[in-house]
């Protein structure tokens, strides 16, 4: 993902949010808020021009927080229902969690249109008995053998929210159900800067053990290997390989789950 745009929308988010509650947005202001940003990644000393992405910010719209970014939006930022916004405030904002969430956003749609995907953020898909799934980036992709889609979920909280995945696991299993399409060929995977509790690990594998579909985690060292790889070509196959080792460990989990039902009989 762009730098600048990684800075820029991670800004906005956290300006739109906490104008919301009243706080005046004034230069700077955005310049304090870009410093915080930038200070979560190295890399971005010197890149970054703070009084020129803070001059552009007020140039745009007079105050950074009436910059567009609806609630929907900010509640998936910020992983949470859009009724517990009224409970974000200037102090308990994560700003961690909106910087991972957003990087993550941008890097995978950038990966999945490297491959040919038509990519959707923040898209609401329908479930069975109205259970509404709503994937952070939802990918479509059109071959001589079929649709395939991918669904990718963030979870950025340090440990990674349980709850969450698993509230996840039940909502991807809905759409499912509904469209029976989904299935074999098609990915849901979720996806932490950190590494997942051992709880949501069981969690994931056994729904991949019993859906059709592949259902498996991508964790910090997961993620670094794909932001590194030399070629949208490599970093496919390193996916592909993710989606195999799920496989594989689903079929050695059936055959350990037939061999203790043998032993018990």
């Amino acid at each position: 993902m762009d730098p600048t745009k990684l800075i820029l929308d991670t800004v906005t988010a956290i300006a739109t949010t906490i104008a919301a509650k009243g706080v005046e947005i004034t230069f700077e202001k955005a310049k304090e808020i870009i410093k915080d940003v930038c200070s979560r990644d190295p890399s971005f000393v010197g890149d970054i021009d703070i009084d020129e992405m803070a001059n552009q910010l007020q140039t745009q719209s007079g105050n950074v927080g009436k910059l567009a970014y609806n609630e929907e939006t900010l509640a998936r930022f910020l992983e949470i229902p859009i009724s517990d916004l009224v409970t974000v405030t200037p102090d308990n904002l994560d700003k961690g969690l909106l910087y991972s969430h957003i990087k993550l956003e941008g890097e995978s749609k950038d990966w999945l249109q490297e491959w040919g995907y038509e990519v959707e953020t923040g898209t609401t898909l329908s479930g069975l008995r109205g259970v509404e799934y709503i994937p952070d980036v939802y990918g479509q992709l059109n071959t001589l053998h079929g649709q395939f889609e991918i669904c990718l979920n963030f979870v950025c909280d340090s440990p990674p929210d349980e709850d969450r995945v698993f509230a996840l696991l039940g909502k991807i299993e809905a759409y499912a159900e509904a469209k029976k399409t989904f299935s074999y060929g098609d990915i849901f995977c979720i996806v932490t800067p950190h590494r997942f509790t051992q709880g949501s690990i069981s969690a994931i594998g056994l729904q991949n053990e019993q859906e059709s579909y592949s259902v498996f985690p991508l964790d910090g060292g997961d993620l670094h290997i794909l932001e590194n790889a030399r070629t949208p070509r490599d970093r496919l196959e390193e996916l592909q390989d993710k989606v195999r080792q799920a496989e594989e460990e689903t079929r050695r989990s059936k055959i350990r789950r037939s061999l203790n039902r043998s032993e018990e009989k």
